[in-house]
Order: structure tokens, then sequence, then C-alpha cells
């Protein structure tokens, strides 16, 4: 690519840098649209990602359909949850995990006190509170003073770095807080507040909470804590957005969003962990038989039962029991097996600003193909990179933003630049009109031939053709005939060359420079060129017959050419000032050609012995003779054509 055209290509790109700035700003300021498409993406990863196993301490056990039938609607008597619990305490369980609140007093009294009385004495239930969430900053209770308490006392005195956009509780009187007795005789209290995705999918969940000065943890992490003895002493959040939890075998680093959310690495939701029906553990037979299964166990208690409002939409499944969120993010956090969030800025999104950059700097000096190549290699590159990286190195890397960033600035770039090359060829095509004729041009665009008009040396034929005696008549005959004959002379001239693949080069007075060869590769370029001079001996045969009876005595007469042609090495191409510019040809094989016209006999043309070379198969030509010419030291062999043979 010539230097001017790269220049002018280069200076696409600051419309592509100003694109990828732009779009970086709409991404820092408007980061939702972005996000939605990268959490369809995170499902479609999540399906084909690798969790891991499941860890076998958590076992679910539901309160579903069987259980419904043989029990009764829910909610049951407190004494059947009572009995439920001590059971599991009896088998081992490690943790007793309620997805279930108890905000409101059971059927009967003795049910109750049963209740209050199982969670006491098994000292490892971890019992559930909703809660409502707001921005604002906490305003009051307006729910029992027994309750505000005993959750205000089972909250964690957290601290966490400012500022932080960890979720607010709002007013108590929102949210679904459990009996003072169940807040009272629980090991812990977590809330089971929804932070599903705008989308309702439930994607990541808030694992801390601010309530006045504290924080109420998740269910899962209560959980967690519970079965690693924790101390909620120990726990706090760090400036780098990580709950670190300290217990006896170490310190467990946990990674959390601004707002205080971790990405749940996802099981399926019905398969992955070992369920029972909470009908087994309560039949009066069969239930001693089966709690072997529960030593040492995390068990997580909920409801879901047919026509249950806890069923909810996870990356995997369309219809998840809610209860397999607490699983989940339990399981991503004793297995370690956290999805580390890669933020947009300051990293990926300037990145993929100066990927576009250095993409318009390499599409400048390819051809267009190729450069959308790059960049559909670029893109499926890049989606393969956050595949694979969530995959094996469970980082979730953001995707829409930097692709669209980059896909929308390359395919910018090269909109410009294919705008500024149709123009760029749109003018070449307008200055070609001057030397080739329309049904060439045709073809070239047609055959998409590549047109290089670049200066070089390449082996052309030239023609010279010149009326004879022209400036006599010239001096006699009124312009306003002289303009018309000269204008039908030369339409005469150039389309014998242009009928065949010539290119004329310039108008010389009462003469005319054409050669063959180029732009357009033709298999023989020096027949071309007789071909075009004996089609000229016939066109001025027809002018004359046209012009002898206009009543001008020297067009009477008739009007007459001498032709030279030869082939030779020339200088061919774009050749001028920056104000001006000629396709021409230069050197002394374009010098002979003039001489030979010079040298010819009235309506006869004359070859030099290259042209006779190539083109002797389909000629018949006088016998060769010597000539001495005007600026050549030796004599040069010529031929005169006399006629085409099977032309």
């Amino acid at each position: 690519m010539p230097d001017t055209a790269k220049r002018a290509v280069f200076s696409t790109a600051y419309p592509a840098l100003a694109l990828s700035l732009l779009l970086s700003v709409v991404c820092l300021l408007w980061p939702v649209p972005f996000e939605s498409l990268d959490s369809r993406l995170y499902d479609l990863k999540m399906r084909y990602g690798d969790a891991g196993p499941a860890e076998k301490a958590v076992v679910h056990l539901d309160v579903d359909d069987k259980s419904i039938r043989e029990f009764g609607p829910w909610p049951w008597d407190r004494e059947l949850s009572a009995r439920i619990v001590n059971r599991l305490s009896e088998a081992g369980a490690a943790l007793i995990v309620f997805d279930i609140i108890f905000t409101a007093q059971g059927r009967n009294l003795q049910g109750d006190q049963a209740f209050f009385q199982a969670l006491y004495s098994s000292a490892r239930v971890v019992s559930a509170t909703g809660l409502g969430i707001t921005p604002d900053a906490y305003v009051g209770d307006e729910i029992d003073r027994a309750r505000t308490e005993a959750l205000y006392k089972r909250a964690w005195p957290v601290r966490l770095p400012e500022p932080n956009g960890f979720f607010r509780v709002a007013k108590l009187s929102n949210s679904l807080v459990p009996l003072a007795p169940v807040l009272e005789n629980s090991k812990g209290v977590g809330h089971i507040k929804s932070t599903a995705d705008p989308d309702g999918v439930q994607r990541k969940l808030a694992l801390l909470m601010r309530y006045r000065d504290k924080c109420v943890p998740s269910l899962s992490l209560v959980a967690l804590a519970a079965f690693l003895n924790v101390d909620p002493e120990g726990v706090y959040v760090t400036d780098s957005g990580e709950i670190s939890l300290k217990h006896s075998r170490g310190v467990l680093t946990i990674p959390v969003d601004r707002q205080g959310r971790m990405l749940i690495s996802w099981h399926k939701p019905w398969q992955s962990f070992d369920s029972d029906s909470a009908s087994e553990i309560l039949s009066a037979d069969g239930g001693s038989s089966k709690l072997g299964k529960y030593k040492d166990k995390i068990v997580i208690i909920a409801v879901t039962a047919s026509g249950s409002t806890d069923i909810g939409v996870c990356p995997l499944a369309a219809e998840c029991p809610l209860s397999r969120v607490h699983s989940n993010a339990l399981n991503t956090m004793l297995t370690g097996r956290f999805i580390r969030l890669v933020p947009s800025f300051p990293f990926i999104v300037p990145a993929a600003v100066l990927l576009s950059i250095g993409f318009a700097l390499i599409a400048a000096s390819v051809r267009i193909f190729h450069a959308v190549l790059l960049l559909v290699a670029v893109c499926v590159s890049y989606l393969l990179f956050s595949f694979l990286i969530f995959v094996q190195a469970s980082y979730e890397v953001p995707t829409t933003a930097p692709c669209l960033i980059f896909a929308l600035t390359a395919s910018g770039f090269l909109i410009a630049r294919g705008i500024r090359t149709e123009s760029e060829a749109f003018r070449a095509s307008e200055a070609l009109q001057r030397y080739l004729s329309p049904q060439m041009l045709d073809a070239i665009i047609k055959e998409r031939k590549d047109i290089d008009l670049s200066t070089r040396r390449k082996e052309l034929t030239i023609l010279f053709a010149d009326i004879e005696g022209f400036s006599t008549i010239s001096e006699t005959v009124d312009v306003e005939y002289l303009e018309k004959f000269l204008n039908e002379f030369f339409e005469a001239m150039t389309r014998s060359v242009f009928d065949h693949q010539g290119t004329v080069n310039k108008f010389l007075g009462d003469g005319l420079l054409a050669f063959f060869g180029d732009p357009v590769e033709l298999e023989n370029h020096a027949l071309a060129a007789v071909k075009a001079a004996n089609q000229m001996h016939k066109e001025m045969l027809r002018l004359n017959a046209s012009w002898s009876a206009c009543g001008i005595t020297e067009f009477y007469r008739g009007v007459h050419i001498r032709i030279g042609i030869n082939t030779g090495v020339v200088v061919v191409g774009n050749v001028g000032s920056r104000q001006r510019m000629e396709y021409t040809v230069l050197g002394s094989a374009v010098n002979l050609a003039s001489r030979l016209q010079g040298l010819a006999t009235t309506d006869r043309t004359l070859i030099s012995a290259r042209t006779y070379a190539l083109a002797k198969d389909k000629l018949k030509c006088s016998a060769a003779r010597k000539e001495s010419v005007r600026g050549l030291e030796r004599d040069v062999t010529v031929y005169e054509v006399e006629s085409l043979v099977d032309c």
C-alpha cells in the first residue's frame, strides 16, 4: 500500500479511538446492560464448568409432597418440628439448619414450648430470618422489643470498610423476624433474603447485611461459622473485598463484590446433595434405621412441597428450591471453590481500548478481508478465553463490555476504511475514464482486478498517431470546423485504442499517444497496438468520406495520418506534483515510438523490431530496413505493416 494511502487509512484510527473511549465511559457510567448480558453468559459457563464434587457433609431434609400427605398441610404443629430436632440431635447431626421462619405462634402452646425446648436442648440449630432491605439509613424497628433485642444480640459485630455498598436492613416491620424464643435458643440466626439478579436468577448471595452498627449474616454463612466454630468477633471485611473468618484450622477468605455478594458455584439443585423426606425421620417405625446418615452432617430443613413459594430460578434449573441456594453457597465456602469476579475497571475495559487501537493500526496495513478475519478471530478467542479461565481457574471476567467495545470500534474502523476505499476507488475510476474504455472499467470492477498505478518499470507497447501536415490546415480552416473535426478525429482514434484494451495517455495537438499492457495486462500488447493502428486507418477512411463533402478544400483533399509503434521497457505510473498527477509513460522506448511515427509514410504504420517479433505471426509486413533515428547512435530495424493475418 502506498504511503499516502497508508496515512489516509491510519487517519481513520482516530475516530476509532474516540469511539472506544466513548464506549468505555458508557460502560463505566451505565454498566447494567453489560452486566445483564454477562449474567446470561455466566449461566452458560456454569452449565459447562466443573464445580467439583458436592460436599457430603451437607444434606437436605425436605417437607415434600409425601410429608404433606402423611402429616397434613404446612404449617405443622410445632410438636412435629420439635420431634425433627430431637431425632436429628440423637442421630448426631453436626448442625440443624431451618430454612423456615417461625414468625407466629403455633397451633397450640404445648407444641411451641416443645419446639423451644428442643432448640435449647439441641444447641445445634441455626434459624432463619427474613429481612427487608433499603438503601437508606436504618430508621427504627416497629416490632416487639423482645424480638428486636434478640435479633440485635445475634447479629455479628463486623466492622465494614467505608465506603461500602453492603445491603442495609430496613424497618423490621417490613421483615420476617422469628419469635424471640426461637432467636434466643438457636445457635445462630441468618437471613434468607433473596439477592437474585434483576432477571430473577439466583447467582449471588449477600453474605452480610448491615443492621444498626452490626451485620446479620446469611443463613449459609452463619451455618459455616457454627460448623467451623468461628467466633463472630473474628469475622471482618478486608479493603480488597473479602470476608475473612478465623477458625481453629486457619483463616478462610471469601471473595465478595462491592455489595457483599458471593458468586455461588452451583451444582444441579435436585441431584447433587443427599436429600430425604421429612416423613422418613418422623415415622415411628422406619425412622430409626435411617438416622445414621445424619451423623456429623449439616442438615438443611425446608419446605419443597408443590405450591410452595420457596421455588426460584438458578443458573442450572428453571425450578430450584431456594433451600438449595444455601446448600450450594455453603458448599462453595466449605470446598473453597470460589468464583472470583474480575472487575471491568481498571484492567479489562482499558485493555479492550488498547486492543482496539492496536487492531486499527494492524488493519490499516492489511486487506479488509483479512482485517475482518482478524476481528472475528479476536472476538472468538476472547470468548474462548473467558470460558477457559472460568472452567479451569474459576475466574469470571467481563465478556460483553470488552467484546462490544472491541467489535464496535473495530467495525467502525473497517466501515470508515471501506467508505474511504470506495471513495478513493470512485475517484480513481473517474481518473481512469480519461485513459480506459467504459467496458474495460466495468470489467475491472466486476472481476475485482487489482489496479496498480504506482510508478514502476514494465515492458509495454507505445503507439504514436499524428495528422500529416495539420499545421497548414489549422492556419486556413475556420476554428469552428477545425474544432469539430478534431473532436471527431480524437473520438475515432480513442475508440480504436479502447476497442483493443489500450490506454489513451494524452492528446498532443493533432496527435495521440497511447500504450498497451497497463494498467490491465494483455496477452499480446504488441499485437493489440497494431490492431488498434489498423482500425485507426479504417476510421480515417470513414472520416475523410464524411468530411470530403463539407465544401472545405483542405478536407476535400483528405486528411492523412502516420503511426509509429514500439515495444520496450518504460517507466509507467502516476507522475507529477501534489497539485497535478498524471498517469503516463516515460523512457527511450516512448521516444523511439515518436521517431517511428515521424519516419512513417502517409497512411501507414511503422513498427520496431521488438514489436514485430511479438506480433509477426499475425502480421504481413514489408521487408525489414534500417533507419537512422535522431538521438540514437545506431540505426534501428523497422517494418512497415501491410496487413493483418487472420485477425
